[in-house]
Formats: C-alpha cells, structure tokens, sequence
C-alpha cells in the first residue's frame, strides 16, 4: 500500500483506494510523486522545446499578435499556430529576437491546446495509465479531455498567477465531475512558484471573479492564511477539483519552472453555453461568478 508523505503519496498508482478517495472527497486534492518517469519528463520538456521552435518566427505556419491588456499577465507577446487554437504567450515586456530562439524559449510562460503536436503529449494527454488511472478513479467514468496547457514560469520574472477557481474560467454543467492534473517536469517549490492551494476549499462553492493582472477571485471570499503549497520533485502530479481556490507565486528563484496541466470532464458531463452556465457557477445571492461575466460587467 502506498505510504503518504506530508502532503504527498510516494507513489502514483494506476487506480485509487477509497481511502484516497476520501482524502479527496474532503480536501479537494490528492498529490503524488513518480506520476511520471523520468524518461517521460525529458521527452515531455524536450518536446516543449521542440514545438515552441517549430512555431516562433515561422511565418509560413504561425501568425504573432500583441495583447494591448496592459499591466495584465496577457500584455506580452503572443504567437500562434495558424488555423488552429494551440498558442504560445510570452512574458509582459519580453521583446523576442528571431535570432535569439534560445532566449525566447526562457521567456514563454504558458502554451495551449498543444496536446496533438508529438506523440509524447497525446500519451501524456490521453493514454498515460498513472494519469488516466486516477482521473477514472476520481470522475467515476470514462474520461473526457478537456483543455491543455502548458504553465511555465521563466527564471526570476515568471508572475503570480493569483487565486482562482478553473471552475470559473470553463461552462461544465456538473461543477464536482471535472477534475485537473498539474504535472510538474522541473522541481515544483514555494521558492519557484509551486501550486498553492486551500484544501476543502472546493466546499465553498462558486466565489465571484473579477479581472485585476488576471482574473482572480474577489478579495475576501477566501482566507489565503489557510493555503499550503504542494511541493513537487519533477514526475510529480497534483489532482484537484476545479472548484478549489488555488494559486502559484512568482518565480523568484534562478530556475525556470514548467508543468503540464491537463482537464478532464465525466463522459455524461457537457458543456453548455457561457450564458446558461452564468446559472450555475453563481454566489449565493444569485450573482454570476465566472471570469467571463467579471469581464462582461467590468467588476
């Protein structure tokens, strides 16, 4: 049986217990070490490499823009695949150089949709025993692939992502049948900008958002005194439910820090229009609590 460790188990398993699923039942998240190999993290991180110089500077297959949302997280450059969603955003104020890739590369902070650009990230994204194991165990049901991304924080400017629900950011109609992972392919620290996360959180139900750097929830529905970070050795995955408030910190360290993150709905689990969903991920009062209506009415 697998031994906890803190805050972690020491090894992922294919399958959970119910002790496990208690644990996560009542906190919100389970944390695992050895998720993935090593061999699995190099090819993964070579991987990210890989694609980010496939798609910078290659006018014949990406397009760049610059977001205008100054003084946002999404005020840097971004480029993107043509015709299709995977993208790539770099840090605010990085000014990218066609001869400089290397330097680029250190300067991406997040990449989406990218799951079907190596063979690597489809096994990753949909055939991984650990990490679909789990997340059967935990949805009860078939699996369904729900979003990608790829959050990186760049050596000493990585920014805060500030505290959020993802529940918030997505229009599910079951709120507890989607679920996250956060793989960590560097060593994940407090120092370096690991998952911060307040469990039995996800108890609190839908928290009204609004836009500040990013979109974030609304100061006082959360005691931040009460979050503890998940530290990960590089393999490592978190599980959490996508209603518990979570963060990640500056990077303040001298080491670039990426993680995978991949979401999953139930099979009988759809996904409805932004309007409809506006009742469904409300406070209790009645108020839309999602980013986009915190975008629409300018909170």
């Amino acid at each position: 049986m697998t031994e906890a460790t803190g805050l972690r188990f020491e090894d992922c398993p294919e399958s959970l217990t119910p002790q496990q699923l208690e644990q996560y039942s009542e906190q919100g998240y389970l944390a695992f070490e050895n998720a993935l190999s090593r061999q699995e993290v190099e090819a993964a991180c070579a991987d990210i490499s890989s694609i980010i110089h496939k798609y910078a500077f290659n006018e014949e297959l990406a397009e760049w823009t610059l977001d205008d949302g100054r003084g946002t997280n999404y005020s840097g450059t971004n480029f993107r695949k043509k015709g299709e969603d995977c993208g790539f955003w770099l840090e605010a104020g990085y000014e990218a150089h066609p001869d400089k890739l290397e330097e680029l590369e250190l300067n991406v902070r997040k990449l989406m949709w990218f799951q079907n650009e190596t063979p690597t990230f489809i096994h990753l994204s949909q055939k991984h025993p650990r990490l679909q194991g789990v997340i059967r165990s935990i949805l009860g049901s078939v699996p369904v692939h729900y979003q990608t991304m790829g959050l990186i924080k760049p050596p000493l400017v990585g920014v805060e992502k500030p505290w959020h629900q993802d529940n918030a950011y997505f229009s599910i109609q079951n709120l507890d049948k989607i679920c996250g992972v956060w793989v960590a392919l560097d060593d994940a620290t407090a120092e370096n900008g690991c998952m911060h996360i307040i469990p039995g959180g996800h108890k609190l139900g839908p928290l009204r958002h609004h836009h500040t750097v990013d979109c974030e929830i609304m100061e006082g529905r959360i005691d931040p005194s009460q979050a503890i970070p998940v530290e990960l050795k590089a393999g490592g995955a978190l599980f959490f439910s996508s209603m518990i408030p979570h963060e990640t910190p500056p990077n303040r360290s001298s080491q670039r820090r990426r993680a995978l993150q991949f979401h999953y709905r139930s099979a009988d689990n759809q996904v409805i229009p932004k309007r409809e969903y506006y009742s469904i991920f409300k406070e209790a009062d009645g108020t839309p609590a999602t980013c986009a209506y915190a975008e629409q009415k300018n909170f």
